[in-house]
């Protein structure tokens, strides 16, 4: 039987220029998840990451706490399927559209934008966000140019598939990605329908791990959203 361990990244730097970069906090949750595997003499048979730098980073600040142990951690290998959903793209081209058909949300986000305290700005912004995301899966929102609902969950399903192959089988895996293709799994593991896995999402927090058993075809959920290594002050969502 194999395990596979889907860590999502570290916080990234939300409503920075750049948000595809760990936040100062981000990198501590990567390097403390680190830091716990290393105590546990935890041993990884493969390392996977999306491609995104929030992805990387967080599997390269776990493999520095295994390398300055004098421990072994397998060479990361990349997988671009482990990308997450097309979130700022989505939001750039149909939020306007959103606020246009529902006043709550254009209020909302008015609001968001108004406001200066980031903790705020995250409550205003999540559920337009939320209804937004539904709207896409829902098929109500398409661009031909924007990955479909659909074709995200089939490249992640698709992965999951592979690193469940032959080579893999009775290896403990990690695979450091983000809140979008973790609910994928859960998706995969216990036929969530896609309002389920959507909810989901924006119950993943920063560095937490999901853990999965496999075998014969079969992949079972083992743990979900776990932050044992983490302070509770250090718990995020974004």
């Amino acid at each position: 039987m194999g395990a596979l361990i889907i860590v999502r990244h570290g916080q990234a730097s939300f409503h920075e220029e750049d948000y595809d970069k760990l936040s100062p906090l981000g990198e501590e949750q990567a390097r403390r998840l680190g830091s716990y595997w290393v105590d546990h003499r935890m041993t990884l048979h493969r390392a996977i990451s999306g491609p995104l730098l929030r992805q990387r980073r967080s599997a390269e600040l776990v493999r520095e706490e295994f390398i300055n142990a004098g421990l072994p951690f397998p060479e990361i290998e990349i997988a671009d399927a482990l990308a997450e959903m097309p979130v700022e793209r989505l939001a750039k081209r149909f939020m306007p559209q959103l606020c246009a058909e529902d006043e709550e949300c254009l209020s909302l986000v008015q609001q968001f934008m108004a406001s200066t305290d980031k903790p705020e700005k995250e409550r205003l912004f999540q559920k337009p966000f939320e209804k937004l995301m539904l709207k896409w899966a829902a098929k109500d929102y398409h661009d031909e140019e924007i990955e479909a609902f659909d074709a995200f969950v089939d490249r992640v399903k698709t992965t999951i598939d592979s690193i469940m192959s032959n080579r893999s089988n009775g290896q403990r895996v990690a695979a450091f990605t983000s809140g979008g293709p973790t609910a994928v799994a859960m998706q995969l593991a216990l036929g969530t329908t896609f309002e389920t896995t959507l909810e989901l999402v924006w119950q993943v927090r920063n560095a937490s791990l999901t853990e999965f058993m496999f075998t014969n075809g079969r992949f079972t959920l083992s743990t979900f959203n776990s932050v044992a290594h983490l302070h509770p002050d250090h718990w995020t969502y974004r």
